[in-house]
């Protein structure tokens, strides 16, 4: 295992959500909605647009900064009078610039409540109004994003805010009070088979495991997570947990739960957000629509093609 070196990736304080927002000036946007004559391309086939000359490549160098180290996400605000399709657009546009886009559930997803229950069939938390519970994105073995990225087109009547917090400083919190459990940290663990147009068996759910903890190349903290799947797992295969394993995961949701160690903020019509998958837990809480649905955006992205 490669000695951890995770320094880069702590808070050393809580941000605040006016520490991560960056406006784009309407200026911007308004070129670059012309410039390409607002063509569909940008959400159709994303990723034939070249990086090295995209026009948000100044501001991008920058926002990856501040994605590959703490604080790990970024909040962009543009203007809320363009249209939704505009708005599609110009997210479209500022995802590409940050990496490529992933086409497993489409390149732009949908969020919205579809009516549905993840609790009683294997589906996105992101298809219901539940609150999602802290996580990390894709449940597969063989698919992490990089940065998740979130288009607020219309929030919800009340409720559905944006909750983050950090792993790395989780880590070292688990390191310090909960030393017996180290181990536990890096064992591989089974995760539900949820991707649509996967094989869902049994067999497939014994072949997703995935440890909770893992470094990257610089010993950076990556960090996959959500309770709920590993739960599910375990009850599917009718196996007993690790030795453990609720202990650890009842500490994991009680440092969640503190406020002093999540950010929460809400997203308004316009507003992007871009987190650090690998090291960046998010959460939603339940929400309720109004006379119009709240409807988010999502995007998968990663530093090297993954298609």
């Amino acid at each position: 295992m490669i000695a951890p070196s995770f320094n880069h990736q702590i808070w050393k304080a809580l941000p605040s959500a006016e520490e991560i927002t960056d406006a784009i000036p309407q200026s911007i946007t308004d070129n670059l909605l012309e410039a390409y004559n607002r063509s569909a391309d940008w959400l159709t086939s994303p990723n034939s647009f070249t990086r090295e000359t995209h026009p948000l490549l100044s501001r991008s160098a920058q926002w990856n900064k501040r994605l590959y180290s703490a604080p790990g996400a970024l909040r962009l605000s543009t203007s809320d009078s363009y249209t939704d399709e505009d708005l599609r657009l110009l997210y479209a546009m500022t995802s590409r610039s940050l990496g490529y886009l992933n086409n497993r559930y489409t390149y732009f997803f949908d969020v919205k409540d579809r009516g549905l229950d993840y609790t009683k069939e294997a589906i996105p938390v992101s298809k219901t109004k539940a609150e999602t519970g802290y996580h990390t994105d894709s449940t597969a073995k063989q698919y992490f994003p990089d940065i998740v990225g979130l288009l607020c087109l219309q929030p919800a009547l009340s409720g559905g805010e944006s909750l983050i917090t950090n792993a790395a400083n989780l880590l070292h919190y688990l390191q310090e009070n909960f030393p017996h459990l180290g181990e536990l940290l890096h064992v591989p663990l089974c995760r539900d088979v949820i991707t649509p147009g996967t094989v869902q068996d049994l067999a497939a759910i014994r072949s997703n495991d995935i440890p909770l903890f893992q470094y990257d190349e610089q010993g950076g903290v990556i960090f996959r997570y959500m309770r709920y799947w590993i739960e599910s797992a375990l009850e599917k295969l009718d196996e007993p947990a690790p030795s453990g394993l609720t202990v650890l995961l009842d500490a994991i949701d009680s440092y969640f739960a503190h406020n002093e160690n999540a950010m929460r903020f809400r997203l308004e019509r316009g507003h992007m957000l871009f987190v650090n998958n690998r090291f960046i837990c998010h959460n939603r809480t339940a929400f309720i629509d109004g006379d119009k649905p709240r409807v988010y955006v999502r995007s998968w992205m990663n530093q090297q093609p993954q298609e």
